[in-house]
């Protein structure tokens, strides 16, 4: 963009020139959300002192990260681009796998998208990431890997990639948490239900159609291990099915419980 081009484009913030807090923009020409405000002095990222400075952030997180001097830290291994000298001194990019950070959760989910084979998180990186942070990666890099994708190794990628054959097999399909416990009974042949406490406003029992209600089941490290569909459904008094029944709370025999039953479609290893 040239000079003349970038004075036209950056009038669109004059409105702001009064503003030294961001303050929510919507481009309807461009159709973007921003965060838009103009600072005196210095700024996290700019050690200079500056007057009546634009800055323009597409996130709030960043925006307030800027003026109250903080951000994020996430730490993790991924396969990146990276360059580097060859022996003949020239410079060259290619892929490797190794220790990258970000300073947004977004541009970790990325990564992971990106290089779903390579990327982990250490034991000691695990501070820098909260729990369901932790969850959310561990759920999205099994599925990634359950449907087959792989680490991105060039810089043109082709659309083929993100037109997923396996993702298309299960993608109407909920997914489910069982219990080691669920899951050996399952295997057995003991138990063919998923199985939850009766509540006021259930209004079943119902029918499935075929194909209607299916499931992923995973364990609780997330691992795919079976792919079911639901059939019917029917409610029982608890003591009827106390010996495969690992619902935690407590419940009395009379209670009633839920059970939605299935067959199994699929067993993965």
């Amino acid at each position: 963009m040239e000079e003349k081009e970038y004075k036209k484009f950056i009038k669109r913030y004059d409105k702001f020139k009064k503003n030294n807090l961001p303050t929510y923009f919507w481009d309807d020409e461009r159709l973007v959300q921003e965060y838009v405000y103009f600072y005196n002095g210095k700024s996290y990222l700019n050690e200079k002192e500056c007057k009546n400075e634009l800055d323009v952030y597409q996130d709030l997180v960043s925006a307030l990260g800027d003026i109250a001097f903080t951000g994020f830290y996430y730490s993790f291994t991924d396969k990146h681009l990276v360059n580097r000298k060859n022996e003949k001194g020239k410079y060259i990019r290619e892929f490797v796998v190794g220790h990258n950070h970000a300073h947004y959760f977004e541009g970790v989910v990325k990564a992971l998208y990106n290089s779903p084979e390579s990327f982990q998180i250490s034991k000691d990186e695990e501070q820098f990431y909260s729990q369901q942070e932790l969850e959310y990666l561990r759920r999205v890099q099994k599925y990634l890997l359950f449907i087959g994708m792989k680490d991105i190794n060039t810089t043109k990628v082709s659309m083929r990639r993100y037109q997923n054959k396996k993702h298309s097999k299960y993608e109407n399909a909920f997914i489910y948490e069982f219990s080691d416990f669920a899951l050996e009974k399952i295997i057995k042949g003991e138990r063919d239900a998923k199985i939850t406490e009766w509540y006021p406003e259930y209004k079943g029992p119902e029918v499935f159609k075929p194909g209607e209600y299916q499931a992923l089941i995973v364990d609780k490290e997330d691992n795919f291990k079976l792919f079911i569909e639901f059939t019917y459904e029917e409610i029982k008094l608890f003591k009827d099915v106390k010996k495969i029944c690992d619902i935690q709370n407590e419940l009395k025999d009379d209670d009633k419980v839920i059970l939605r039953h299935f067959k199994i479609l699929e067993v993965f290893n």
